[in-house]
């Protein structure tokens, strides 16, 4: 395909040079000719002015009074046939024609023209002849009017043959036509070489690109029958195009499509996240109804006492007050369970995680699920505010730590957790690093790969949905943090969070200062107003 582009390439140009030098040629050869017919003419024009000023010193040795006219002409037309090579003399005298060589056509053409006297010497070329490559003509026609010594008018006709010229010329022509010939080659050679690097070359690159391509049937692009490479290229090009037409199409639809699949995406992590909420909510419910029951008992026995008629005023005033924080403290625990059940808000800010840390060990002291363990808390971080959801990371402490404390109950009856945060720095900036070490029963080497897949789950059936872990690493990635599970080697497991600190600078410290407040007073939309209360 790409010596057949060079080859048809090649021949065009040569084509076109070979043109372009044949009319150069013969352009040059016949003004050369034309030339040379001038030149002869104004040679011959000079040559029988001097046969004319020795034609009237031969008429005029015979007697001493000047020449006549006839006898003048006569001589002039019998020198020129002998001495200046004319071929044929016709001249006219007054009414009187005569003609002076052998063949009679001669005669003919110069009788016509000396039908009418000359004004002026007339040039003209007779006949068709070959001068080597390119047509010439045959003869030089002369007409001019000379007056004799005695002042007798007359018009002589001289027909000159051009063979010798044209013999001259196309000896010349091989020396020409061999410049001629270097110059093509050199041209050829110039022009080849410009149009590979200008055309050859990036056609043959695209192609070769071209060929390469194939559609879903895997048929090359190029594959066509007939037609020069150019023309399989533009057919190829074609076809391209209006397959990068129909993909474009085809890319919307998907766009669209994958639009629509990450709208379902995300509704179905919310319902993920709620259906792991709504599951952390019903076991915190179920141990809260112990914890409320306590207060409930105490608020019906300050009530009973109330009832007393012997009771000072003081006391009732003192029962009243107890029976009331009691109630406040059912209060509280009911509305963190709603507050906790509520949908994720999507929204970030500015989040306190020891703050948020606070209140998730604060809604899960009072359960059950504590008991017997011993939960501590050590949070060493100089900065811990981040850029993220503070209901989230209440989600994710949540589980991790339901998690750590159903890992510790199944090892045994007592045991521990430890709750811990430093400052650190991660992949090269500074970042807020929570462990939460347990003295469970750690994992296998099967789950770990496993753990943060969605619904797996190694507890019982109806105890847990195999999502905490699951929507954890979910709301961590989104947040630009990440979570990992390790053994520990006196025995449990470590959940390690890493989030990114959110840092303010020195020259903003005094403009945002006074904000902050407001700003950490709303962070945890899980606790709502009682993370007040809880401080």
């Amino acid at each position: 395909m790409q010596h057949g582009l060079k080859v048809h390439i090649t021949t065009t140009l040569l084509a076109v040079l070979i043109a372009a030098t044949g009319l150069s040629f013969f352009v040059i050869a016949s003004f050369w000719l034309r030339d040379g017919a001038l030149s002869l003419a104004r040679e011959k024009e000079l040559q029988l002015a001097l046969l004319a000023a020795v034609a009237g010193q031969q008429a005029g040795k015979s007697a001493d009074q000047p020449p006549h006219g006839d006898a003048f002409f006569s001589v002039l037309a019998v020198e020129s046939l002998r001495d200046s090579g004319a071929v044929a003399v016709c001249l006219r005298v007054g009414a009187e024609l005569a003609c002076y060589g052998d063949e009679d056509v001669h005669h003919a053409d110069l009788s016509r023209m000396l039908t009418e006297p000359p004004t002026a010497p007339a040039r003209s070329l007779h006949g068709l002849a070959r001068a080597g490559m390119v047509p010439g003509r045959r003869y030089l026609d002369l007409t001019l009017s000379l007056d004799s010594p005695d002042q007798v008018r007359g018009a002589l006709a001289l027909r000159y043959p051009l063979a010798p010229l044209n013999q001259r010329i196309h000896g010349l022509q091989r020396y020409i036509i061999v410049y001629l010939g270097v110059n093509l080659i050199i041209l050829l050679v110039i022009g080849f070489f410009r149009l590979h690097r200008g055309v050859i070359r990036p056609v043959e690159s695209l192609i070769r690109r071209t060929d390469s391509y194939t559609d879903e049937g895997g048929m090359p692009f190029l594959a066509l029958e007939g037609g020069n490479q150019l023309g399989q290229l533009a057919g190829s090009m074609e076809r391209m195009l209006g397959r990068i037409k129909a993909d474009r199409e085809q890319l919307q639809r998907h766009l669209v499509s994958l639009q629509e699949a990450n709208q379902e995406l995300i509704a179905t992590r919310e319902e993920m996240v709620r259906t792991e909420k709504l599951s952390s909510v019903g076991r915190l419910a179920a141990g809260l109804a112990h914890e409320i029951g306590n207060p409930l008992g105490i608020v019906q026995g300050y009530l009973g006492l109330i009832k007393q008629k012997d009771l000072s005023e003081q006391e009732r005033q003192e029962f009243s007050t107890r029976a009331e924080q009691e109630v406040q403290r059912i209060s509280r625990l009911v509305h963190r369970l709603l507050d906790l059940s509520r949908p994720v808000a999507t929204t970030s800010g500015d989040v306190d995680v020891h703050r948020v840390l606070g209140e998730v060990i604060d809604l899960l002291r009072p359960q059950p699920l504590l008991d017997g363990i011993d939960l501590t808390s050590r949070l060493e971080a100089a900065e811990s505010v981040v850029h993220g959801n503070a209901a989230q990371l209440l989600q994710v402490f949540l589980n991790c730590l339901i998690n750590a404390a159903d890992a510790v109950h199944a090892a045994g009856e007592r045991g521990t957790i430890e709750v811990r945060s430093e400052n650190i720095d991660h992949a090269g900036k500074p970042a807020l690093r929570v462990t939460i070490a347990d003295s469970g029963i750690g994992l296998a080497e099967g789950e770990r790969a496993n753990v943060f897949d969605p619904f797996f789950t190694t507890k019982e059936p109806g105890k847990g949905t195999g999502l905490g872990l699951s929507v954890s690493y979910a709301l961590l990635k989104a947040m630009g943090g990440d979570i990992s599970l390790a053994n520990r080697v006196e025995g449990g497991a470590l959940a390690t969070i890493v989030l990114p600190l959110l840092l303010y600078e020195d020259e903003k410290g005094d403009e945002m200062g006074d904000g902050m407040g407001d700003e950490r007073a709303s962070i945890s939309t899980a606790a709502g107003e009682q993370g007040e209360e809880a401080a």
